[in-house]
């Protein structure tokens, strides 16, 4: 085990060849500073060995010449896990080669990530065998996505995606060649300055994973950008299956675009309402997805249709135990 002091560290940039580390920081949070430097024209932290643990460690403001300087540059194989660390104003935030590898994300941050030209993230990861994703808070990506992944397996839970009321994300959440993706207890808010209208995408560029599924339960998806649609899925997908979520828009979105019928989703215990019956759900410095009155009235489920869903989220990085009750979306009492 690697500890490094909490405290601010300038132009401190490393490639880590080494496998079985674990890197965290020791009294709180190390907190690096690019300042214009990177390692090996590739971020700040290069990581190519297998099985390494980063906990508690933030990353500011890489950038390289080519314009997709990443916080971690992922060159890993085996395992990456990313525990309770930071993300901020990188030009990628999390960048991974494709392989087979893993990256496991819990109780991170990934924030105003991106070079502004639609190619860099708040977190893109490459072909690799699966991406798990908890607890954690991505908001106001650059005019790239919250989460890009073109990982073969992805599981998403509890964790928060938003633009705020000034964000100009593309995508909440793109999934580009399909896969397995499973998306539980998540919230989504795409704001007015959004890229396009689409909150969540899936297999747009064509299916190179031979899975093609796009399952999500108990999500509560917002968008105060009028029109677009909450999901765009083609046609060569092979399951939609929505259960319990909760989707509020503004302008009348589509359900689902991009070719696969809405009307060949599985659905159960959904709900359709306006954007403006959940109005905390814009403000990043203090998410507040509960509904109004007027939606509370509406959202009642007779039973548990996803057993698997046992806690939630009430705000970004805390999970709570659920009672016996569910309802519609991702928060199911008083946050």
């Amino acid at each position: 085990m690697i500890r490094i002091d909490a405290g601010s560290y300038v132009g401190d940039v490393a490639s880590w060849s080494r496998s079985n580390l674990t890197i965290c920081g020791e009294g709180g949070r190390a907190r690096l500073y690019a300042n214009g430097r990177n390692a090996s024209g590739k971020g700040i932290w290069v990581i190519s060995g297998a099985n390494v643990t980063v906990d508690s460690i933030e990353f500011h403001d890489a950038t390289v010449p080519d314009q997709n300087g990443a916080g971690i540059r992922a060159e890993h194989t085996g395992a990456l896990r990313v525990l309770n660390s930071g993300f901020y104003d990188n030009e990628n935030g999390i960048l991974s080669n494709a392989g087979s590898s893993t990256i496991t994300i819990e109780g991170s941050e990934f924030a105003r990530n991106g070079y502004g030209d639609g190619y860099s993230h708040n977190i893109y990861v490459g072909q690799i065998d699966q991406l798990t994703v908890r607890r954690s808070f991505f908001h106001e990506a650059k005019v790239g996505h919250n989460l890009k992944s073109r990982a073969r397996d992805n599981l998403v839970e509890h964790s928060y995606f938003m633009d705020g009321g000034s964000g100009t994300a593309s995508y909440q959440a793109d999934f580009p060649n399909g896969g397995r993706v499973v998306l539980r207890g998540n919230l989504f808010q795409k704001g007015p300055n959004g890229q396009n209208g689409t909150v969540i995408a899936y297999a747009l560029e064509g299916f190179s994973n031979s899975t093609r599924t796009l399952e999500l339960y108990h999500n509560t998806v917002v968008s105060t950008r009028s029109g677009g649609a909450f999901l765009a899925a083609p046609s060569g997908t092979t399951t939609v299956r929505l259960t319990a979520n909760l989707f509020a828009g503004t302008g009348s979105p589509s359900l689902i675009t991009g070719g696969f019928a809405s009307g060949n989703a599985i659905q159960s215990g959904n709900v359709t309402s306006s954007a403006s019956n959940i109005p905390g759900a814009s403000s990043v410095s203090s998410p507040n997805f509960w509904p109004n009155a007027t939606l509370q009235g509406q959202i009642g489920l007779s039973g548990i249709p996803d057993a698997s869903y046992v806690s939630d989220a009430p705000q970004p990085y805390t999970l709570r135990t659920l009672g016996a009750s569910r309802v519609a979306g991702a928060i199911q009492s008083t946050p």
